[in-house]
């Protein structure tokens, strides 16, 4: 069957949304929170009737049942259509809703009360935005709004579950803010007042969506480790201290030359670089770039490179992101998409929408409970919304991820379809798999099957927790890998078990794609796993990942004016991210089309890839998954081999 879907084995256990008996004679239950033990109503917190709400209605689209089938005539090597990528204006129509679904739940509203002069269609066609307020919309979704404590101490008025009229559930794909919980990379502005403040707030944990990485020694500069003897930077000490010449000698490629393609980093604020770490970089690891080699910034809903607070928690994803993709790719420019003002921070939608004016919102803001909402109400926040302002680079690496558990398969659905669109413009989407193995963000584990609704177990045995979007099946999920400790950079490397675990495993929402079929069959056929379905889901029907990886430990980086290892498939993504970027080049070169979605290539021709057959990721009291011959929901394909690539693809029209 053709993505998108739900897998049919997942739907019955983890979809969220619901086939509930109606609440009223016309009114069926669309979505239902899964929700985890993090977020609790408070005792009499009744919200103000008064308050206004941004409501997004994401309306059905059409012929969504082609997505898989188009996306895989321009992605597919075997196909005549291969490059052939479409345009963003012939995207907003293929996909667009019909206008009998615009018209019905426009008619809906305006039946119930709402204005038509408050109501507005996106421009792609896909969303109607109304400004309403929680009363009002209590009575039209039939729900009621609560306030809602995450055990952080942050704040957001949400629902258990919301109706619609049985008549338009097949228009509506789903409704914001409703059941929907906060994801944003940042976080609101009380907790940023409390980062301001020097407490510990981090981006980084599960409920703000980061895989941030992990830091090991101070190797050179202040604060350096008195215990950890300083090494020369050489390809003989790779297994200790990764640097661009190592990872140039483990995946058999050399420096860029041509600047013909062009390659996004996604930073989330507070998350910048600093350009004295770059310049620091750039004297100790690269010197061919000169020091003041900057990013070019897209700032998305005022991002901003924010420099009032350094430390490891602000500096070192963006400082391990940027160093080492403009590093490898260089003399290419690489784009920084800083998404995000310093008030509200951002997530993944937010980023969506400043590179896509047809997912963006038409006036009406993202959803208050799960994406940061521009423009920002709050003081001092961005006063505009970047709808479609920046075009996508060809290559987009993101080092950031949450757990399917914590949002709605609707909500993931739709999202993933975005990147599927993306894909076929031509664009290659990466993200890190996670660094907690079977684990989920923050080594969450679920204390019931498959996450259903279940309450997590931070550090203890239970339910395996997939990242999304990394099982989104149009995106690239890149895991980690590590150079085998004392032997040499050319050695075969083994899955990273140093510091983290390469996030893998199966997904509770989306069906297997027919291009990973034959891998997770053979996976399964002579190397199937022994847990059972209270584990994870072993139906052998659903999308597994990551798809490949790329060393993930040891990394050498210039935080905060000093250098350090760092540890985490943030540093995997990029880094396989900037090998696609130097074969896109060439292919540029040559007069032919970005390599756009990679994952058909890829597992068509797995031999082009160093595949891994030893590591483990380990994680709710378990063993996790193993790396063996061929897939495995460790390493995926395994890491890249440019030399190997580069025929593969330059040979693709």
């Amino acid at each position: 069957m053709l993505l998108p879907i739900l897998a049919t084995a997942a739907a019955a256990a983890f979809a969220a949304v619901a086939t509930a008996l109606p609440t009223s004679p016309s009114h069926v239950v669309h979505e239902k929170r899964s929700g985890s033990s993090s977020w609790s109503p408070m005792q009499d917190a009744k919200p103000d009737g008064r308050i206004t709400l941004p409501v997004r209605i994401g309306l059905t689209e059409s012929n969504l049942h082609r997505g898989d089938e188009i996306l895989m005539e321009v992605s597919d090597p075997a196909s005549k259509k291969y490059g052939k990528h479409l345009t963003a204006e012939e995207i907003i129509e293929l996909f667009a809703p019909a206008p009998e679904s615009i018209d019905a739940v426009r008619n809906w509203l305006v039946l119930s009360g709402i204005e038509s002069s408050r109501i507005s269609l996106s421009r792609g066609r896909n969303w109607l935005n109304v400004n309403a307020s929680i009363t009002e919309v209590e009575a039209l979704l039939k729900t009621e709004y609560k306030v809602y404590e995450h055990s952080t101490g942050q704040n957001h008025i949400a629902c258990e579950e919301y109706s619609v009229p049985q008549d338009l559930s097949e228009h509506i794909d789903l409704i914001m803010p409703t059941v929907h919980f906060d994801t944003k990379i940042v976080g609101d502005p009380e907790q940023r007042k409390e980062k301001r403040d020097g407490q510990s707030f981090q981006p980084g944990n599960s409920d703000n969506n980061g895989f941030l990485p992990k830091k090991g020694p101070t190797i050179i500069g202040p604060g350096a480790d008195p215990d950890v003897a300083p090494q020369p930077f050489a390809l003989s000490t790779c297994d200790t201290q990764i640097t661009p010449d190592c990872l140039r000698a483990l995946y058999n490629f050399t420096n860029g030359t041509l600047a013909k393609s062009s390659y996004g980093i996604v930073e989330y604020t507070p998350q910048a670089y600093l350009q004295s770490d770059l310049n620091l970089f750039y004297s100790n690891l690269a010197r061919q770039i000169p020091s003041g080699t900057a990013p070019t910034l897209d700032s998305i809903d005022g991002g901003v490179d924010q420099t009032s607070t350094q430390s490891f928690d602000d500096n070192g994803e963006s400082d391990l992101d940027l160093q080492y993709a403009i590093a490898l790719v260089y003399p290419q420019k690489v784009t920084l998409y800083q998404t995000g003002d310093l008030v509200e921070g951002a997530s993944f939608n937010n980023f969506l929408d400043g590179i896509d004016s047809s997912y963006c919102t038409s006036g009406g803001g993202d959803n208050p409970t799960y994406d940061a909402t521009y423009p920002d109400p709050n003081s001092g926040g961005y006063k505009s919304q970047d709808c479609g302002k920046y075009t996508a680079a060809s290559v987009i690496s993101t080092s950031y991820g949450s757990n399917e558990a914590d949002l709605t398969a609707a909500y993931e659905v739709r999202q993933c379809n975005e990147y599927m669109k993306l894909g076929m413009q031509g664009v290659t989407i990466l993200y890190s798999s996670g660094d907690n193995g079977v684990a989920g963000n923050g080594a969450e584990c679920c204390t019931k099957a498959k996450c259903a609704g279940g309450t997590y177990n931070t550090g203890k045995s239970g339910t395996f927790n997939p990242s999304f979007p990394g099982t989104c099946p149009y995106v690239t999920s890149v895991g980690a890998t590590q150079i085998v400790s004392g032997a040499s950079v050319t050695a075969p490397e083994e899955a990273c078990e140093t510091v983290i675990y390469s996030g893998g495993g199966f997904s509770n929402v989306f069906a297997m794609p027919s291009y990973q079929s034959s891998a997770v069959k053979s996976y399964f056929a002579n190397h199937k796993p022994s847990y059972t379905a209270t584990q994870y889901n072993n139906s052998q029907t659903v999308r597994g990942y990551p798809d490949v990886a790329a060393n993930g430990a040891n990394y050498a980086v210039a935080v905060d004016g000093s250098i350090s290892l760092v540890y985490g498939t943030s540093a995997s993504s990029p880094t396989f991210g900037s090998v696609i970027t130097l074969i896109n080049e060439q292919r540029v070169n040559a007069g032919k089309a970005a390599v756009g979605f990679i994952n058909p290539t890829l597992y068509a021709n797995p031999t082009i890839l160093n595949d891994i057959t030893s590591g483990g990721n380990q994680g709710c009291g378990t063993a996790g998954f193993t790396a063996v011959s061929g897939w495995d929901p460790v390493t995926g394909l395994g890491t890249p081999n440019y030399g190997k690539m580069l025929p593969v693809f330059m040979n693709l029209p």
